[in-house]
């Protein structure tokens, strides 16, 4: 989407504001808006504000108040105007007559329920998204089989657009989905180019399967109209000469076609007997029935893969030539018009019979030309290499009926190839990524800390394999494997062929002290990590391991440093004699790090390590997090934790997966990474808390709190490599604390 620049809405939680917000993203701006209080994420705070699509890349939040106007500068320097959300009085009538006559409509009305068939199509999804924006709620049917997947449900959409499983081998399927409806767009249609079946198998599923649409609509008792998807094919080719311009009462002649020995006869005659069919069954029953016959359909898509006319469309730029003969007559029509010629004949009271919907006829020397023209970047052939390319007597195709209803076109020959090119490199760009992304493994995959990068490295693109304990899980790109750090040879399946892996599986502190001697648990996570990373090095495809280490490996020394770096380790020994609860523990991440890092270096494996501090913010984990509950200590009255509270080191969940992210693709990482963004002390803790959460009697005497404290640590390295943390305090406590009440723990009282 293009920038549409920067805009400034002044009081952005108010009704309208929140709502014009919206709509400012949605159309391709960045905004900046005010809030009055200092900004917080929570559902009590501007969270629905922080949740709209495109919020986090494009919406900015600044803290400012009418009673101090100078405030406002920082928010408004560099916007291209500023939106005022800020309220009044209503005094008596008001007229829009101004605003109407500028050309503006205003788009409110509930249309009614319709049903559209074949959901996942090119065309039909298009028609959904149009027909939601138009005030339609709508039903659609999808095929069950797998692969078959709704491609763009709008944002928030809700119960206004309803999916439904529905085949044309099964008529009666599509029953549910249409009672009810006001109007039925009947789309799907079963294609079979390749013509892998017999024509007569797949004209009679078409034939069938349309009549029991018909019949559903019939026995609805509520649709008052049916508008039908045919094809130029039912028109074009009638034998008689290019000249000849086909309207609605043209009928191709299958036996012409036939004489031609062109692939996709099935598909013609199939179409050809299923609107004839069809007509003659809403003639018998009164049905009232719509016919659109579009040409070569181009233009945009949300459709996951590129839709094969516009292939046939582009197959100039894509160089195939086996297409060409197609492009020797073309008639074509923009995508979105076709949407709107669809939902014109719904609503036009007079529409009947059928209805030519084309709009552009191009020649492939015209086609030669206007893309050598516009796309100079693209080896285009010439029309000297296109002059031997022979192609099929076709007529021509009328809209006059269509137009003379009153219906305009809107987009030209520029609108279909620019807009179709420019997604079709967009697809291509997303392809290439996902590519060079990649497979990669995350080891622990149900912790707090991996679930939530495992959900980070979806959204980026990448296919994950993720080992558990065993337990049943699994999705698209999410392949689960069962491996435990017992038997290090159960991961070699999950990283054989990844390209990168993130070991994050550990033996938690409370897997000390279950009756094995602490030497054994330690040992089992030093091989475990050794096992993971011989099958790294076996699998020949794994160019980089991000190692999940711990601040616990770095801060437990004698040094008496008040900052820490890489350089730093814990000291074993120090450990041992210290009267730490969580010491094995401490050890065991220290240990472990170390012969990670000896092993890389001897066999020439290229692993880095992150080093984060106390993680706090929200998680997707069904349990809540060890240090989640510690930092809610004060809140939730666990005064036996306070001791860890005394000088604490923490870090956001979401800076920390990214931090993991950013070292995979980082070229140059090397080495240690320590991942930290804030230090806070118990009395710090104590005032921030009883600040953000009045309602809660937080205790600020302090004073008699025994615990020891630890030195401070620094990023230094890793913001020097280029990473940034995004996240502070109020968003590490936000999510936390809003999941603690979900989840019914008490807070003190």
């Amino acid at each position: 989407m293009e920038g549409k620049g920067m805009v400034c809405v002044t009081c952005g939680t108010g009704f309208v504001a929140s709502w014009l917000i919206m709509r400012l993203l949605e159309q391709g701006y960045t905004v900046r808006t005010t809030v009055r209080s200092k900004p917080t994420e929570g559902k009590q705070g501007i969270g629905y504000l922080t949740d709209l699509p495109g919020a986090r890349e494009r919406l900015q939040i600044f803290h400012a108040d009418l009673d101090r106007p100078d405030s406002f500068n920082e928010a408004i320097e560099g916007s291209i105007s500023s939106l005022k959300g800020i309220k009044g009085f209503k005094i008596g009538s008001l007229s829009s007559k101004k605003l109407l006559e500028c050309g503006f409509k205003f788009n409110y009305e509930e249309k009614g329920l319709v049903c559209v068939t074949g959901g996942t199509g090119f065309v039909a999804s298009w028609l959904i998204m149009r027909l939601l924006e138009h005030g339609y709620t709508v039903r659609t049917t999808i095929r069950s089989s797998p692969g078959h997947k709704l491609p763009h449900k709008p944002t928030k959409s809700g119960e206004k657009l309803q999916v439904f499983n529905a085949d044309l081998d099964d008529p009666d399927s599509f029953n549910e989905a249409i009672g009810g409806c006001m109007g039925v767009f009947h789309l799907a249609f079963p294609l079979d180019f390749a013509e892998r079946e017999p024509e007569e198998v797949i004209t009679k599923r078409a034939v069938d399967g349309t009549l029991g649409v018909l019949r559903a609509c019939v026995n609805a008792k509520t649709v008052k109209r049916v508008v039908c998807a045919s094809s130029q094919a039912t028109v074009i080719y009638g034998g008689d000469g290019d000249e000849k311009v086909a309207d609605e009462s043209s009928w191709t002649s299958i036996d012409y076609y036939r004489s031609l020995n062109r692939f996709g006869t099935s598909y013609l005659v199939a179409k050809n007997k299923t609107e004839r069919a069809a007509l003659g069954f809403a003639e018998q029953y009164g049905l009232d029935l719509v016919f659109l016959i579009p040409p070569l359909i181009v233009g945009p898509f949300i459709c996951p893969r590129i839709p094969e006319s516009i292939r046939w469309a582009l197959s100039l730029i894509f160089g195939e030539k086996r297409l060409y003969h197609l492009l020797v007559k073309l008639n074509v029509v923009h995508t979105d018009d076709v949407a709107m010629a669809y939902i014109f004949l719904l609503e036009s009271p007079h529409a009947k019979g059928r209805y030519i919907c084309s709009w552009e006829e191009i020649s492939i020397n015209e086609m030669s030309d206007f893309l050598s023209a516009r796309y100079p970047e693209f080896q285009t052939p010439t029309k000297d290499s296109l002059k031997d390319i022979k192609g099929f007597k076709m007529r021509s195709l009328s809209p006059k009926k269509l137009l003379d209803c009153g219906f305009k076109f809107e987009h030209g020959l520029v609108d279909m190839l620019a807009t179709t090119i420019l997604f079709e490199l967009i697809l291509e760009r997303e392809r290439e990524m996902e590519g060079e992304r990649g497979r990669v493994c995350v080891t622990g995959g149900t912790g707090y800390l991996a679930s939530w990068l495992i959900m980070k490295l979806l959204e980026q693109g990448y296919l994950v394999n993720t080992t558990v304990r065993p337990h049943p899980g699994g999705s698209e790109r999410l392949q689960i494997f069962y491996a435990d750090l017992s038997d290090p040879s159960g991961f070699a399946a999950a990283i054989k062929g990844c390209i990168g892996v993130f070991h994050v599986a550990t033996p938690l502190p409370l897997d000390f002290g279950k009756g094995e001697p602490e030497e054994v648990v330690i040992e089992r996570a030093i091989n475990g990590t050794l096992g993971i990373l011989r099958a790294c090095l076996n699998s020949k495809t794994v160019k980089r391991v991000v190692y999940t280490s711990s601040a616990s490996a770095v801060v437990f020394n004698d040094s008496g440093e008040e900052m820490m770096d890489e350089s730093y380790w814990s000291n074993v020994d120090y450990l041992k004699a210290s009267n730490l609860s969580l010491r094995p523990y401490f050890i065991s991440k220290t240990l472990t790090e170390k012969r990670a890092l000896e092993f890389a270096e001897e066999h020439g494996l290229d692993l880095v390590t992150l080093i984060p501090t106390y993680i706090l913010g929200p998680f997707i984990c069904p349990n809540m997090p060890a240090s989640v509950l510690a930092s809610l200590a004060m809140v939730l009255g666990n005064r036996e934790q306070y001791g860890s509270l005394i000088e604490t080191s923490m870090v956001h969940i979401d800076d920390v997966a990214r931090a993991h992210i950013f070292l995979l693709q980082n070229p140059e990482a090397k080495g240690r990474y320590i991942c930290s963004s804030h230090m806070i002390t118990i009395e710090e803790m104590s005032k921030f808390l009883s600040a953000k959460f009045p309602e809660y009697p937080i205790p600020t005497y302090l004073k008699d709190v025994k615990g020891s404290k630890s030195s401070d640590v620094s990023s230094k390295k890793l913001l020097d490599s280029g990473f940034k943390f995004r996240y502070g305090l109020d968003e590490m406590f936000d999510e936390p604390f809003n999941a603690a009440r979900k989840r019914c723990l008490n807070p003190i009282q």
